[in-house]
């Protein structure tokens, strides 16, 4: 086989590995948190958790977030103060900081320094529920394109 084509294919075989080990930011519901935590520990309702997925030390993982909406066809953000539920694991807990009205789409944005990474999750929400199915999972950070892409489409299915 002419070395080539050997080396073409080593290097199709090892795309879905390495593609796999990307740092990205995971999100669930209130019980991927674990059995240790109860909803009574919250002073709020807790709508999802997130984690981090492939970073050598997930306490140093940094997530920031956003509430991006629509209510009434004027455009609001609301900054998310995200819970530590284990610090050690980088999980943390989300609990409805917008209003219930509108649409909105959630943004977090997660940092990694080994290795050096970012990535962010579009979370749709229909009221305090996240749209699993909708959601994307980006292995960097999100464009405005992206966000004001999910949120138009979420306008549109909800009207």
């Amino acid at each position: 086989m002419p070395l080539r084509l050997v080396a073409l294919l080593v290097v199709a075989l090892s795309a879905p590995a390495i593609a796999g080990t990307s740092f990205r930011l995971e999100i669930g519901p209130p019980i991927a948190a674990g059995t240790g935590t109860s909803a009574g520990q919250f002073k709020k309702k807790v709508v999802l958790v997130v984690r981090p997925l492939r970073c050598d030390n997930p306490a140093s993982v940094s997530i920031a977030g956003m509430a991006e909406g629509l209510v009434n066809g004027v455009r609001q953000s609301v900054g998310l103060d995200l819970i530590a539920v284990d610090p050690a694991a980088g999980v943390y807990a989300v609990q409805p900081q917008w209003p219930d009205s509108g649409q909105w789409v959630l943004q977090l944005n997660g940092s990694c320094p080994s290795p050096k990474a970012s990535a962010s999750t579009l979370i749709p929400m229909k009221k305090y529920t996240f749209i699993r199915e909708k959601t994307e999972v980006l292995r960097e950070f999100a464009t405005r394109q992206q966000l004001e892409a999910m949120l138009a489409a979420l306008a549109r299915s909800q009207s």
